[in-house]
């Protein structure tokens, strides 16, 4: 498959539409959010401790989360903080398969931004996320499994505006997609997509 610019372009219109697609400077303003708080899209971080026994990490303070390309993670987990919040509350009437799906997406996001110029090195870990989606998005019912979600969560608008949220992290994503772009990938096979998972599906699957 050849790279494109969807996801770019959507990005870069998130930049004009709040006036930093050109900007320029030496302070640490340029690295503060240039879109709307994700708490301001229908999400409270503050809305509960934990969902359906699941622990959050504590809600993080938005300009010490937002003023770094990777953000607050306290648990190591490897998925930030507030996206981390935002997944679980997202995803809490779903399977829990999704919520491991959107982990997987938001871990990916955040190994791709760490170095744009490694790019043709990582993107295979943002593929195997998208490729694990698409299975329990369109494939798994051809190998009697359960279609658990309706959607790709990187590709989803919702998601983009939680996990890019600042004109650092937009930048540094839009950097990687050029860096492939142009690029022709091979795409799996329906009965290949699973393996892309990164979390034990047959155990989650059992309970």
């Amino acid at each position: 498959m050849k790279k494109t610019f969807t996801f770019s372009m959507a990005l870069l219109f998130v930049l004009s539409l709040n006036g930093c697609g050109n900007k320029k400077s030496n302070d640490n303003s340029s690295n503060q959010a240039s879109v709307k708080h994700p708490y301001a899209y229908g999400y409270s971080c503050e809305a509960a401790e934990s969902v359906n026994g699941y622990e959050l990490p504590p809600c993080p303070d938005p300009e010490i989360n937002d003023a770094t390309l990777l953000g607050i993670d306290i648990n190591n987990n490897g998925v930030r903080d507030d996206v981390e919040r935002w997944i679980i509350v997202k995803y809490k009437n779903h399977h829990r398969i999704v919520t491991e799906i959107g982990f997987q997406t938001a871990r990916a996001a955040q190994i791709v931004i760490q170095d744009p110029s490694r790019a043709k090195e990582t993107y295979p870990i943002e593929d195997a996320a998208q490729f694990c989606n698409s299975y329990f998005t369109r494939y798994a019912s051809l190998f009697n499994e359960p279609i658990l979600i309706d959607h790709t969560i990187i590709t989803s608008t919702a998601f983009k505006t939680i996990q890019f949220n600042t004109e650092q992290r937009i930048r540094a994503y839009l950097a990687y997609d050029k860096a492939l772009s142009g690029g022709v990938y091979s795409l799996p096979h329906a009965d290949e997509r699973r393996a892309f998972c990164t979390f034990d599906i047959d155990t989650l699957l059992g309970e």
